[in-house]
C-alpha cells in the first residue's frame, strides 16, 4: 500500500472523529468521508482493471475479498452496538435502532437514516448506526463499478466514467442546493429535504467515488505525475477546508475542492511524501481507518445518550482515545485474521456460510429485546405516548397554508379568536392555549418563526427552504389581518435561528445577506407594530427554560434505569440564564420597544435555582425545549390571554 494512501486514510478517520467529537477543531470535519470515498474508489478500480487486464477477473474471488475485507469488523461492531444498545438505547428510540440495524446488514443504511433526520425526530448524535450509511453506499458502489467495467469496452471505459461522474456531479450539487419543492412525490411522505436525499444517494454521491476511479484508469492506462508541490498544496487544501469550511452547504463546493484535491494526491506515485515521524504515525492510522471509523461513531453516539445530550470536554477527549485503541484492537484481532488468515480455496464456502448466518442470526436479536424491554425495566409507561411530537391540533397544521384555504383541522370553533403563529414553539404551546376556553386558529411551520420579511439560511434550511418560510409569513400575516374574529395573536418561536449569534445568513426582500440578529430585532418589531396597526393585540411568548440537554430523554432514562450519567433533570435557573442569554435580551429589548406583552415560560416553571422539568406526574418536557403534550395542557390551560394584564409569578404547581 502507497504510504501517501495510508496518509490519506488516517488524515481521514482523524477529521471524521474529532468532527464527532465535537471538540471545535475542524468544524467541517465531516469532509473525511469524502476523502474516503475517492481513496476507495481508487482503490477498488485498480483491482478491478488489473483483474480485468491479465483475464482473470472473477466476480466471485472479488466479491469474497471484498466480504473478508469489510464484514467481519462491521458484524462485530454490529454485534457488541446491539447489545450495549439494551442498556442505552430508550423505548421511544428502539424502532429506530431496528431500522439502522437492518439497513446496516442489508447495506441501505444511506436509504433508512434519512428517514429519521426529520425536525421531531430524536437527535442524529444519539443513533448508534448512523455512521454505517457511508459503508452502505460504498458496498453499492462496489455491486455497481465491477459490472460497469466488465460489460464495458475498455476504448470507452473512460468516456463513461467521465460522463458519469459529469451526471452525478451535476444531480448532487442541484439537489444539494434545493429544498423541500423539488422533492420527487413519493419521497415526500418523509420529512426530508431534496438537499438530504442528496447528501444520502448514492447516484448523488457516486461521482466521489467516481473520481477515484477516473485516477486509478489513468495511472494504469495513461499515467500521470503531479508536482510535489501541488500535492503538498492538495494536502493543505484538505486539512484547511475541513478545519474552517468555505461552502455552508454539503456536499457541494468544499466537497468539490477535497475531492480535487485527493484526486491529485492519488495521481503519480509516493515520492513526493518525505519519510516523517508523523506521517508515519499517520500512516499506522490510515491501517486501523476502517475499524476506527466504525467504532468510534458508537462509543460517542451512547456517551450523548447517557449525558442526555451534553457530553463534558473531558470525556469527549477520553473517547477520542478510547475509539483509536478500540479500532486497533478490532483491526489486530478481527480485521486482519479474518482477512489474511484463510488463502485456501476450500475455506470460501465456510467463509460465505459463517458470514450469512452472522447477518441472518443478527437481525432479530434487538426486535426480541426490544419487545421485552418493558417489562424488563419494570414499568408499563408508554413513553412513546409521553415523548410524541407535538404538532398541536394536528400534524396538517404543519405549513397548511395553501391556495385551496384554511385546514379546517387547525381551527377550534368556528370564529377563531386567538391566533397561534409561529414555528414547533408555537405548535407546542396549542394543546394547553386549546383549554383556555376561547377558540384558536393555528398557523405554524417548522423553523419558520413568526416574523415577515427575513428568513433564516442555515444548513437544511436552504435557500429555497426560506423562500417558503418568506411566503409562508406572509401568507400568515394576510390570514389574520383578514379574519376579524382574531382579536390576540400569541407569537412563539424557539428564537435561536434569528437572535442568537452564529454562522448563517438570512433572507431579505432584498436578497441573501449575512446573518445579523439586530437586523433580526427590528423586523420582529416591525411585525408586531404591523398587527398592531391591523388592530390585533400580539402576544410574545418566550421558549420554555432550556440548556442544551434532553430533558424529556433525561426523565425518560432516569425513570427506566437505563444508562445515565445525568443525576437530575430539572434545568438550573443560572444555566438557562446562560444558555439563552442573547434570546432573552432580544425579547426584553423588543418588549421596551414596543410594549408587547412577553408571557415568559420560565414564571411558570423555574423557582430561585431551579426550572421544573415535571409537574407531579406530569412531563413537561418531550426533548430539550419542546413542551409534551400533557405538558403544555398541565402548564397552560389557565392562562387567560383574553384579560389585558397576564401578572408574572401568579401561576404555581406543586
Amino acid at each position: 500500500m502507497r504510504r501517501d494512501i495510508q496518509l490519506l486514510r488516517g488524515l481521514a478517520v482523524s477529521l471524521v472523529v474529532l468532527f464527532h467529537a465535537d471538540l471545535g477543531l475542524v468544524s467541517s470535519g465531516y469532509l473525511g468521508v469524502d476523502v474516503f470515498f475517492v481513496v476507495s474508489g481508487f482503490l477498488i478500480t485498480s483491482i478491478i482493471l488489473k483483474g480485468i487486464g491479465a483475464n482473470n477477473f472473477s466476480f466471485s474471488a472479488f466479491y469474497l475479498r471484498r466480504a473478508k475485507r469489510l464484514l467481519p469488523a462491521l458484524y462485530c461492531t454490529l454485534a457488541i452496538t446491539a447489545l450495549f444498545a439494551y442498556w442505552f438505547i430508550a423505548g421511544t428510540q428502539w424502532n429506530d435502532f431496528i431500522a439502522q440495524l437492518i439497513g446496516s446488514l442489508t447495506f441501505s443504511s444511506n436509504l433508512v437514516l434519512p428517514t429519521q433526520v426529520g425536525y421531531f425526530e430524536s437527535s442524529a448524535e444519539g443513533k448508534p448506526l448512523l455512521h454505517i450509511w457511508s459503508l452502505s453506499l460504498e458496498e453499492q458502489y462496489y455491486f455497481f463499478l465491477p459490472l460497469l467495467l466488465f460489460f464495458t469496452p475498455k476504448s470507452k471505459q473512460f468516456v463513461v466514467l467521465l460522463l458519469l461522474t459529469l451526471g452525478s456531479i451535476v444531480w448532487c450539487f442541484s439537489w444539494a442546493s434545493g429544498g423541500y419543492g423539488a422533492t420527487p412525490f413519493l419521497w415526500r411522505f418523509f420529512d426530508v429535504t431534496i438537499s438530504e436525499w442528496a447528501f444520502y444517494l448514492f447516484p448523488t454521491r457516486a461521482w466521489e467515488l467516481l473520481a477515484g476511479s477516473i485516477c486509478a484508469w489513468l495511472m494504469i492506462n495513461n499515467p500521470i505525475s503531479v508536482s510535489p508541490v501541488v500535492k503538498f498544496g492538495s494536502l493543505l487544501t484538505i486539512i484547511v477546508v475541513s478545519c474552517i469550511g468555505l461552502d455552508p452547504i454539503h456536499p457541494r463546493g468544499d466537497a468539490l475542492l477535497v475531492v480535487i484535491a485527493t484526486s491529485l494526491i492519488l495521481l503519480g506515485d509516493n515520492s513526493w511524501l518525505p519519510k516523517s515521524k508523523i506521517a508515519d504515525y499517520m500512516g499506522k492510522i490510515g491501517d486501523y481507518s476502517y475499524s476506527i471509523y466504525l467504532v468510534h461513531w458508537p462509543i460517542f453516539a451512547f456517551s450523548y445518550l447517557a449525558y442526555a445530550g451534553q457530553v463534558p470536554l473531558g470525556v469527549k477527549i477520553v473517547l477520542v482515545f478510547i475509539s483509536l485503541l478500540l479500532g486497533y484492537g478490532q483491526y489486530k484481532y478481527i480485521e486482519t485474521p479474518f482477512r489474511y488468515g484463510w488463502n485456501k480455496k476450500s475455506s470460501k464456502t465456510w467463509i460465505w456460510l459463517g458470514l450469512s448466518t452472522l447477518a441472518v442470526v443478527a437481525i432479530p436479536i434487538p426486535m426480541a429485546v426490544s419487545a421485552n424491554s418493558n417489562s424488563t425495566k419494570g414499568t408499563q409507561i408508554d413513553y412513546v405516548e409521553i415523548r410524541a411530537a407535538n404538532y398541536g391540533l394536528s400534524q396538517r397544521c404543519d405549513d397548511w397554508i395553501s391556495d385551496s384555504g384554511v385546514n379546517s383541522e387547525c381551527i377550534t370553533g368556528g370564529h377563531p379568536k386567538i391566533a397561534v403563529w409561529g414555528d414547533s414553539y408555537a405548535m407546542h404551546l396549542v394543546p394547553g392555549l386549546a383549554k383556555t376556553g376561547h377558540d384558536i386558529i393555528q398557523i405554524t411551520k417548522s423553523v419558520c418563526g413568526p416574523i415577515i420579511g427575513l428568513s433564516p439560511i442555515k444548513g437544511r434550511m436552504t435557500e429555497d427552504w426560506a423562500e417558503k418560510c418568506f411566503r409562508f409569513n406572509q401568507a400568515a400575516f394576510q390570514v389574520i389581518v383578514a379574519t376579524d374574529s382574531i382579536t390576540h395573536v400569541a407569537l412563539a418561536s424557539r428564537f435561536d435561528q434569528y437572535f442568537k449569534s452564529s454562522n448563517g445568513q438570512f433572507l431579505t426582500p432584498e436578497g441573501v445577506v449575512k446573518k445579523d440578529t439586530s437586523r433580526a430585532r427590528e423586523a420582529m418589531i416591525a411585525t408586531i407594530e404591523s398587527l398592531k396597526k391591523a388592530g390585533k393585540i400580539p402576544l410574545l411568548f418566550s421558549p420554555p427554560p432550556r440548556s442544551g440537554f434532553n430533558i424529556g430523554e433525561c426523565l425518560e432514562r432516569n425513570d427506566t434505569g437505563l444508562v445515565s450519567f445525568r443525576g437530575q433533570c430539572d434545568v438550573l435557573v443560572a444555566d438557562y440564564l446562560a444558555y439563552d442569554r442573547e434570546i432573552i435580551s432580544a425579547l426584553k429589548y423588543i418588549e421596551s420597544k414596543t410594549s408587547v406583552k412577553v408571557i415568559w415560560l420560565d414564571d411558570l416553571l423555574c423557582g430561585n435555582e431551579k426550572c421544573k422539568s415535571k409537574i407531579g406526574d406530569t412531563y413537561v418536557y418531550r426533548d430539550s425545549g419542546h413542551l409534551s403534550i400533557s405538558g403544555s395542557e398541565k402548564l397552560l390551560s389557565n392562562l387567560n390571554l383574553i384579560q389585558s394584564d397576564i401578572p408574572r409569578n401568579k401561576v404555581q404547581y406543586h
